[in-house]
Parts: structure tokens; sequence; C-alpha cells
């Protein structure tokens, strides 16, 4: 039942990708909210209820995800959401220990693995 599960903020700055989580995610119940940059999510999440869980793109302009996690770990409320990182990047695994990621997605992302790693942070 759409609506029925938490919260997630996909942020991306390639729209057909967000769109492409936005509506799959949605149609496995959870309600989501997009974010094309760092610059835009920061702004959202001080404006709304904090998030179950964020879908993070590594590589955005102007604010890409090393700079968005300085700019959120500065900020003590947003400390229990969960952040996956989401990249093309080969490298995926090594750029997530750079932060305080929750795990990681590559692109193109595996459906099983996008509802495993919803489930267990925003059911």
């Amino acid at each position: 039942m759409p609506g029925s599960k938490g919260t997630i903020l996909v942020i991306d700055d390639d729209i057909a990708i967000r769109e492409a989580l936005r509506d799959t995610l949605e149609d496995q119940g959870y309600r989501v909210a997009e974010a094309g940059n760092g610059v835009d999510a920061l702004t959202y999440l001080r404006t709304h209820p904090a998030p179950a869980l964020i879908f993070l793109d590594w590589n955005m302009a102007p604010m890409d995800a090393p700079e968005f996690m300085k700019e959120l770990n500065k900020e003590p409320s947003f400390a229990g959401v969960p952040v996956v990182l989401v990249t093309a990047d080969a490298r995926a695994e090594d750029k997530a220990k750079t932060d305080r990621y929750d795990g990681y997605l590559t692109k193109p992302v595996d459906l099983d693995t996008l509802f495993s790693v919803a489930a267990r942070f925003a059911s």
C-alpha cells in the first residue's frame, strides 16, 4: 500500500535516475522525496521531518556527496539518518568507507539490492 512505509530521500542530479528510483520505491509502498543536489537536499532536510533513509549520488554539482556529508554531519538532528551511497564508480566500496555511509549501491542499481536496503532501513 503506497505511503505505508518510511520516507526515502533520493538525491541525484540525474532526473531520469531520480524518477526511476522514485517510481520503483513508490511501487513498493515507500514515500519518496527528491533532491537534485546536496544543497537542495539540505534545504529539504531542514524543512521536513527526517527521512528513514537517504540514497545519495556521489557526483553532483554544486554540492557532491563528500560535501553533503560534511554538512550533514554538522547537524546532530541528522545523525541517526542512514545514508546509502549510489554511484557508477567501480570504486564504490572504497568511497563508501570515506564517511559514515550505511552501505552503497552501484549503478545501474540492482532492484533486489535496492529493495533489500530500503526494507532494512525504511520499513
